[in-house]
């Protein structure tokens, strides 16, 4: 009895090493009113945060997954399934937990939304949607507001408007700014290390220019574009940026592209080709190709992978590897090492205790 006794201390002993607290996300008391400002301008106050959420956009449902609110989703829209996201936590959800979100199908996401609170799975009064800001979804969005329901859009035009709707989806649902606040990191370290290297006059700078595509047709983008921000925070000129054209997108041959003589081209994700047949249509050694992520421009944290890969490419020199982290990040991984090495020590003291006191009782 007396072994056994000693051997329930040692395994009382080894879980209390091995089991340290460890902080969740948004588990903070809450003791403000939560007030967000949506694309249309409209605010959506909030008591407390939302219990669910209506993922209606994949940059939504990216967003949730970066920050570790996916679970608090119990309707995604048609664009979120794995076959047209990509996003690895769809690839199992269930066919019902989808609806096509349209103009055209408007009634069905209405009635899909009035499902959900009959089944006690929305509540009106707390929980929100999660919308594109498109125009033309402006009546999906209207006709759900009629009935009382909480929609927050998002457009952004911009990375700094990209880490705005993060850090709104993350005051949303309640979750802690750390992905946000390392997605202005990220951007505040390639500049100051831009800065260091004297990297400051535009003759220094890379020449780049974003081109886009949509329907057929290849764009130059101007201003107002996230991918035409990529190359302004990763230290590069956009040799496109054209003030007198009202559009942020002008439509341009290959002749033009050329004559702007930049040394890298930023490929659209959505260009049917590859970065080296569309180099060859240039037809130009001198210009480097790279065709982009399709999610980088997407308003979700990939953009932070986007604007690190273009530093990458442009300053190879100065920027290479994973996506840099704070010293407090780092910090964190090195105390998940020493928690990980207690709980192997923990575990082989147990083992060898058991050992030993069997022997003794034998």
């Amino acid at each position: 009895m007396r072994s056994q006794r000693i051997l329930a201390a040692l395994l009382t002993l080894a879980l209390l090493t091995i089991v340290p607290s460890a902080p969740v996300q948004g588990d903070g008391a809450f003791d403000s009113l939560i007030s967000v400002t949506d694309s249309r301008g409209k605010v959506t106050n909030l008591t407390e945060p939302a219990v669910h959420v209506a993922s209606f956009g994949a940059f939504a449902t990216n967003t949730l997954v970066d920050i570790g609110m996916i679970d608090k989703a119990v309707i995604f829209d048609a664009g979120s399934e794995f076959d047209k996201s990509g996003i690895p936590e769809m690839r199992n959800i269930s066919e019902d937990r989808f609806v096509m979100v349209s103009s055209a199908n408007k009634d069905m996401v209405v009635q899909r939304m009035l499902a959900l609170v009959d089944e006690d799975r929305w509540n009106k009064s707390s929980d929100v949607v999660l919308g594109h800001g498109y125009s033309y979804l402006s009546s999906v969005w209207n006709a759900l507001e009629d009935l009382g329901f909480h929609v927050v859009t998002f457009y952004p035009d911009s990375y700094d408007g990209i880490v705005q709707v993060v850090e709104d989806i993350e005051t949303i649902t309640g979750a802690d700014h750390d992905v946000s606040g390392h997605m202005v990191f990220v951007k505040e370290h390639i500049a100051e290390r831009l800065e260091e290297e004297g990297i400051t006059n535009d003759s220094e700078k890379i020449r780049a220019v974003y081109v886009s595509y949509s329907n057929n047709l290849m764009w130059l983008a101007n201003t107002g574009s996230v991918t035409v921000d990529f190359i302004a925070f990763a230290g590069g000129v956009n040799v496109a940026e054209d003030p007198t054209k009202a559009s942020p997108r002008y439509s341009a041959d290959l002749s033009l592209l050329l004559w702007l003589d930049p040394d890298v081209v930023l490929l659209d994700g959505y260009y049917p080709g590859t970065a080296e047949e569309f180099k060859r249509k240039i037809g130009s050694d001198d210009v480097t190709v790279y065709k982009l992520n399709k999610s980088w421009n997407s308003y979700c944290p990939d953009a932070t992978e986007g604007l690190w890969a273009v530093a990458c490419l442009f300053y190879p020199e100065y920027f290479e590897g994973e996506l840099p982290v704070e010293e407090g990040e780092a910090a964190d991984d090195g105390w998940n090492m020493m928690i990980y090495g207690a709980i192997g020590i923990a575990v082989v003291a147990v083992a060898v205790a058991a050992v030993l006191l069997t022997r003794r009782r034998d």
